[in-house]
């Protein structure tokens, strides 16, 4: 006969994703037989060690242990349960190896052949092959053999997704659409989770204007290597825009002010798609009005939106009716501590607005308690209100009549009790303090009540646990003056008598001892021993050892004096770190991704490493995301598998630009590269630039971990012609540049390069004669070979890249120049760049600049080539001037010196509407000419100016005026400039 029964049978995930089931069968056939009583006997037992293992099972009472540890169990337990004799593991519908496969799912089984039988590790097993997101569906089948039972896994893996192309995206950010999906490149392909896709993107372009977009999501298979390619085709359709925008009820500001406040209405102006009406964009654009109104003094102001849609002609009529209400217009009487401006920052009314009048009774909490918090212990706020009318306008006038009373100062300070700190140590600890010269002296009980709290907590740090600090304050008739007497009763300082850690093999006794802080000798502080315990855990944790336990325990004295201290460490199980296997890396090699990790299998496991190694993965230029799964840390196995999975970025990349700058004038660039060459983490690019001044064509090679290290690495080849305005000569070069760069924290980074180059300077006019040229600068004018070194140190703490409001950028550098043929290009280049930033207020912000060069020859003739020398003047340098004419020469043309010296001053003054108002004074010096006669050499020359600027996404773009202070005789008075981006 056969028996055949399934003991359990479950959904492991919801919606399908994964399924899991457990059967148990066991097979017995018996024939007739002279031994079919024996047989029987057998039957018998067999099927009631099968009705054990299911009571046992289906109460929950399995033992629980993890896979690596031996179940405490008792002889009974024991027998119940039967000897895994076997475990086999069967990988379906795979196209690659399937050994891989089955290494990493016999990892995650917490069984060994020869343990017995579990329920509870069975979950484990199946919650962590489900864990790793590895396999769609997940069956396992317990047979019976004669030596015990068999286990097979049966795992059908996902097959995932490699690529996800969108058609169709214009003007929506491919970025965008993606973020709103919730499957991505590297995920597994689900089937039925292709028509969520394509109501999320639906949804996202309807929130972006589209009336009815269409989109179709389709999965198409690659035969090579099983994964999917997701195909997303988008058809827009239609799009409303703006037929009519009415404003009514505005009587302070006029339509076409509020309008430019909209972005509704500016976007009317743009072509197309990108002119189309976006429903959330009213809804901000009224958010913004009522804030504007607000600011400007209608704390009342209520505004009402309608939308009325057209869908025959695909327009919209947006009407917005504004309640302005009465203009707030506030007085204050009787401030003489504040100004009125400070304490028209307290009005919070003209941010929150003022319904029921909630706002002013905020705006008088506010005044008081700036009051309170410089001395004025009794102010009174008393609100005056009359209503007046300007003209059409209601006006709704508050006076707020402020009784300051007297303010309170501290006229003395008296500390009684210490002995342990004198009494200028405890004053130090207090923020309450006597008048002087950076200090009012004003007096504020919370701030004397955060005092005793500071001198309890130093009395702490040095053992005494039971200090008392109490105050008495002695006043003056007028309440303007106070004495603060603090009675310090210090109690029983206790000191660390021992301080013993037990159970500790791993570390040397000169590591445990530096490890805690809680030492004989030492003042004993009860909140250190949790710091002592993490300390101790962390340092045997990084050992291998990540389930360390230790526990501090303290024995004190009866008199208080004393403290023993003793940390028990149970060190736990050693933890090797296991397989790591990735998902995602497409075209990332793994080679790659295991330098990134720092974590070998095999090594002792290490939390800190492996939390490096996700954020250098994550922090990789080739990777939108990065994330790890450890299965075995929460089980407490003695071996960690790692999951990693990542999702690539698209690695070619195509860069166009172009347009109009004063240096240059009319410009274009191109570039065209791979930031994931041959997934080896390596950037290669290739581009050029074409401009009024000649062109530049570069292919470049970067390596951002060169040989494993965090050193990064570039190699380029370059072509260049370059004709700068104003200088009377023109080069070319062919060259060829390694570069090496070491960021060692986020604000400092060190580089050095090497360039070889070959050179040659033409003259660009005809006013020399050819006898001229070789007695004047012969050697200049002949191909030359240059070999240069370039060490650089850099420190940015700027909070933007972009717009910079706060922090400094400052580099030095040297040119180590040696010349191959002859010693003109033999010198030491020297460069200093200082920028710091600052904003005092909100709209306003500060640039300051100031930048050096210095050329030192050692070669024979002391000359430099001129297109080595410094030139100033023009739109990165001095405002004002034309480009390089800050020094020229009695023909016109640009000179150029050893030594140059230029700095800056910029308010830049935010406008609003992305605009940017800039105020600017600029000055420079040339000196070290090589010229007899030259105007301008060796002395500062300097302008001032305007500029507005519009800032983008990527940048400012601007124009600005500068006017000469000192122009000379033929010079204009001064030059407009145009730039891309910030000059400094």
């Amino acid at each position: 006969m056969t028996f055949d029964r399934t003991i359990q049978e479950r959904d492991a995930l919801a919606g399908g994703r994964e399924r899991a089931n457990l059967k148990m069968a066991y097979f017995l056939t018996v024939e007739d037989s002279p031994q079919h009583a024996a047989v029987s006997l057998k039957w018998t037992f067999r099927i009631g060690l099968l009705l054990v293992c299911c009571l046992s099972f289906l109460a929950g009472n399995t033992c629980y242990c993890h896979a690596d540890s031996q179940e405490n169990v008792s002889d009974a337990a024991a027998i119940s349960k039967p000897i895994i004799s076997e475990i086999l593991v069967e990988i379906r519908d795979v196209r690659d190896t399937r050994t891989k496969w089955i290494e990493m799912a016999r990892g995650l089984i917490f069984f060994r052949e020869g343990d017995r039988f579990s329920a509870a590790r069975l979950d484990k097993s199946i919650a962590a092959l489900r864990l790793c997101d590895r396999f769609h569906e997940i069956d396992v089948d317990v047979k019976e053999k004669e030596d015990g039972i068999a286990l097979l896994f049966c795992l059908t893996p996902f097959r995932l997704i490699k690529d996800i192309r969108i058609e169709g995206k214009y003007p929506v950010f491919e970025r965008e659409i993606l973020n709103a999906m919730t499957i991505y490149s590297g995920d597994a392909f689900i089937q039925e989770e292709l028509p969520k896709q394509q109501t999320l993107i639906e949804e996202l372009f309807q929130r972006e204007g589209f009336i009815s977009p269409n989109v179709e999501v389709t999965a198409i298979e690659d035969r090579d290597d099983g994964c999917f390619v997701i195909h997303v085709r988008i058809d827009k359709g239609p799009y409303y825009r703006l037929r009519l925008l009415e404003i009514d009820g505005d009587r302070a500001f006029s339509d076409a002010r509020l309008k430019l406040k909209m972005k509704t209405w500016r976007a009317t102006f743009f072509p197309g798609s990108s002119g189309r009406f976006i429903e959330g964009d009213i809804k901000k654009d009224i958010k913004n009005l009522t804030g504007f109104y607000r600011k400007k003094g209608y704390a009342d102001a209520l505004i009402d939106l309608k939308v009325e849609e057209n869908a025959g002609t695909k327009s919209v009529s947006v009407f917005v009716t504004i309640d302005e209400g009465p203009k707030y217009e506030v007085e204050f009487v009787g401030n003489k501590q504040f100004w009125d401006l400070t304490l028209k920052k307290d009005m919070v009314l003209f941010q929150e607005g003022n319904r029921n009048d909630l706002g002013v009774k905020k705006s008088v909490r506010r005044i008081k308690e700036r009051y309170r918090s410089a001395g004025y212990l009794q102010t009174h706020v008393k609100i005056e209100e009359k209503a007046a009318t300007d003209q059409d306008e209601p006006i709704r006038m508050l006076r707020f009549v402020i009784d300051e009373g007297p303010r309170s100062i501290v006229r003395s300070i008296r500390i009684a009790g210490n002995t342990q700190f004198d009494d200028e140590k405890i004053k130090k600890q207090m923020l309450t303090r006597l008048p002087g010269l950076l200090h009012d002296g004003a007096f504020v009980p919370e701030t004397l009540a955060d005092d005793v709290d500071a001198i309890t907590s130093l009395y702490l740090k040095q053992g005494y646990m039971d200090t008392q600090v109490k105050e008495e304050l002695e006043w003056n008739k007028e309440k303007t003056g106070v004495d603060v007497n603090l009675k310090i009763e210090e109690g029983v300082q206790t000191l660390v008598s021992s301080g013993t850690v037990t159970g500790v093999n791993l570390l040397s006794k000169e590591e445990t001892r530096n490890a805690i802080s809680l030492k004989k000798g030492e003042p004993f502080r009860r909140y250190m021993i949790k710091s002592d315990e993490n300390a101790l855990s962390a340092l045997i944790s990084e050992k291998g050892h990540p389930y360390v336990k230790v526990k501090g325990e303290v024995s004190i004295s009866e008199d208080q004096s004393r403290a023993e201290v003793v940390y028990r460490v149970d060190e736990g199980p050693f933890v090797e770190m296991g397989p790591v296997y990735y998902k995602g890396n497409f075209r990332t090699k793994v080679k790659i991704l295991q330098n990134e990790l720092e974590l070998q299998p095999g090594e002792p496991f290490s939390l800190v490493k492996m939390l490096d190694g996700q954020r250098n993965l994550r922090n990789m230029d080739i990777f939108n995301s990065a994330k790890f799964k450890a299965i075995g840390l929460k089980e407490k196995r003695k071996r960690i598998d790692l999951f990693v999975e990542v999702e690539e970025k698209k690695p070619y990349f195509v860069e166009i630009g172009g347009g109009y700058e004063s240096e240059k004038r009319f410009f274009a660039h191109t570039k065209i590269g791979d930031r994931n060459l041959l997934g080896t983490n390596k950037t290669a690019s290739l581009g050029g630039e074409l401009s009024q001044i000649g062109y530049r064509g570069e292919f470049k090679i970067k390596e951002p971990r060169l040989i494993g290290s965090h050193i990064a690495a570039d190699l380029s080849l370059y072509a260049e012609r370059k004709e700068e305005f104003n200088q009377n000569f023109g080069t070319t070069t062919y060259g060829s540049s390694i570069g090496f760069a070491r960021k060692w924290s986020e604000r400092l980074t060190t580089s050095l390069s090497f360039q070889f180059e070959q050179k040659e300077q033409f003259r660009r006019d005809s006013q020399y004669s050819e006898t001229e040229t070789l007695e004047y600068d012969s050697d200049q004018f002949i191909p030359r070979s240059i070999l240069v070194a370039t060490p650089l140190i850099c420190y940015n703490t700027r909070d933007s890249f972009i717009r910079p409001r706060r922090g400094t950028f400052s580099t030095l550098s040297v040119d180590i120049s040696k010349g191959l043929r002859n010693s003109l290009d033999d010198f030491v280049k020297y460069r200093l760049d200082l920028r710091y930033y600052f904003t005092p207020l909100s709209r306003l912000t500060f640039a300051c600049l100031g930048r050096t060069g210095y050329i030192e020859p050692y070669g024979s003739t002391g000359r430099v080539p001129d297109d080595q020398l410094f030139f100033l003047g023009g739109t990165s340098s001095v405002r004002g001037f034309k480009e390089n004419l800050l020094c020229f020469d009695a023909q016109g043309d640009a000179v150029g010196g050893r030594v140059a010296v230029n700095g800056s001053v910029e308010a830049r003054i935010y406008l609003g509407l992305d605009l940017e108002l800039d105020a600017f004074f600029d000055t420079g010096r040339v000196s070290d000419t090589f010229e007899d006669a030259c105007s301008g050499s060796g002395e500062f020359r300097s302008s001032a100016g305007l500029g507005l600027r519009y800032i983008t996404a990527i940048g400012a773009i601007g124009v600005l005026y500068g006017r000469k202070l000192d122009p000379k005789e033929g010079e204009s008075r001064g030059r407009f400039h145009f730039s891309i981006g910030y000059t400094f």
